[in-house]
């Protein structure tokens, strides 16, 4: 049986189709010659020390990648094996791809890292300050882990009497970012808590994500309430610690940065309230022994003689007073009047300089008004567009034109322009 290049091609493909050995399966290998069509398709081969493979990733796969593929990364594909029927070209259908060595998690975290940063995000500027005794702690952490109960020991530990408002929230898997988000959106709804700590026990980047996820970020950031962002341990870093107001190493060190210790507060105002005893007492003590000093002077024991000189120095001192503003406003109402005087004598004098000025004006703008020639029996003329037509020069045979006097206008047609010569060369 004799087979055509297109029916061979066509089962080799259904080979590589139907085989399971070749669908769904894992190649790793160096990007070398990678080109990114217009289309969006990603035509590239990867190759090892031995041998290199043709391959291709559609648009739609290409667009699903969190970083830039380039030559020389190692990567590792998943896809299916295939044959190119129009040219029996066999290659890799790539639909998905990763850089070995750093798993997608970590891209995606730098990736999104650098996005937030450049929006904002971590910035100084919008840290809000942490309350230094806050009347009561909103905590979003699982209520069913270690974490609760550690941090609940320290604050009990550190504040007897501390009020707290726990939301039990997941803190990995599917759900966990949305109920976190919401567990902060909820504590800004009610207005009841002076802080936000998000909690939650060490583990690897998977179990952590949920904290890295944008509705997290995006909720940290728009909260109201400031955030203490504790996840993970020391060495964990996640989104919501650089969005985070305050960034805690641990959950148990969340609990020791929201309250201080409730006997060092009460040792301290105890030492204050001494301090304070003490200068009262000294001030009390000089105050005394001024008085004791000051009221055993003879003078002070005859204070109404002393009174006396100053009675008699204040007489004087009003009785002068009064004189003296006399004589000021009498000096004062004379001045004025001569100032009147001289002042109704300028206004006079300038009021009639004016009205010779104005009436001069008067005349000139009236021999100077168009209308006053027009009364005369000037008239002026003006073409369809009501441009004054100064010269012959600017009139044709049957231009409709407009004529002014100076109590209407008509509309007139040239019947015959003549121009006239006068002295012109």
């Amino acid at each position: 049986m004799i087979y055509s290049v297109s029916e061979v091609n066509s089962l080799a493909a259904q080979v590589f189709l139907q085989n399971p050995l070749f669908n769904n399966i894992q190649v790793s290998g160096e990007i070398s010659g990678g080109k990114l069509y217009p289309s969006g398709h990603y035509y590239f081969t990867i190759k090892d020390q031995k041998a290199s493979l043709n391959c291709v990733m559609f648009r739609s796969a290409v667009n699903h990648l969190n970083f830039r593929a380039k030559d020389g990364d190692a990567v590792i594909l998943k896809g299916n094996v295939n044959i190119y029927e129009q040219t029996g070209k066999f290659q890799f259908i790539a639909n998905a791809m990763e850089i070995q060595g750093v798993g997608n998690l970590h891209i995606r975290f730098e990736k999104y890292k650098k996005e937030l940063e450049a929006k904002g995000y971590f910035s100084k500027e919008n840290k809000k300050p942490i309350p230094k005794l806050p009347k009561i702690i909103g905590i979003a952490t699982s209520e069913s882990g270690s974490v609760l109960q550690d941090m609940l020991q320290i604050l009990r530990r550190r504040f007897p009497g501390f009020k707290i408002h726990l939301i039990s929230v997941s803190v990995q898997g599917e759900k966990a970012p949305s109920e976190i988000s919401a567990a902060i959106n909820k504590f800004n709804l009610l207005d009841q808590v002076d802080v936000i700590i998000l909690a939650r026990g060490g583990g690897s980047i998977e179990d952590l994500w949920a904290f890295n996820e944008k509705i997290v970020a995006d909720a940290i950031f728009a909260s109201e309430i400031p955030i203490i962002s504790a996840v993970g341990h020391e060495t964990d870093f996640s989104i919501s610690d650089f969005v985070a107001d305050l960034r805690a190493p641990t959950p148990s060190a969340a609990a020791e940065l929201v309250l201080p210790e409730k006997q060092i507060l009460i040792d301290k105002l105890k030492d204050n309230q001494t301090k304070l005893s003490q200068i009262l007492n000294n001030k009390i003590t000089r105050a005394k022994s001024n008085w004791k000093f000051y009221s055993e002077r003879p003078i002070l024991k005859q204070s109404q003689n002393l009174l006396v000189g100053y009675h008699q120095t204040l007489d004087d001192y009003f009785t002068r007073i009064v004189r003296e503003t006399k004589h000021q406003l009498n000096s004062q109402i004379q001045e004025n009047n001569n100032l009147r005087h001289k002042l109704n004598y300028f206004m006079n004098n300038m009021l009639r300089l004016k009205s010779r000025e104005l009436e001069n004006q008067k005349k000139q703008l009236t021999a100077l008004d168009p209308y006053a020639v027009l009364k005369r029996g000037y008239t002026y003329i003006e073409d369809e567009n009501k441009k004054i037509i100064s010269s012959i020069k600017n009139l044709a045979n049957n231009d409709l034109v407009h004529i002014h006097w100076h109590d209407g206008k008509t509309k007139a047609r040239i019947l015959n322009a003549e121009k006239e010569t006068r002295g012109e060369t």
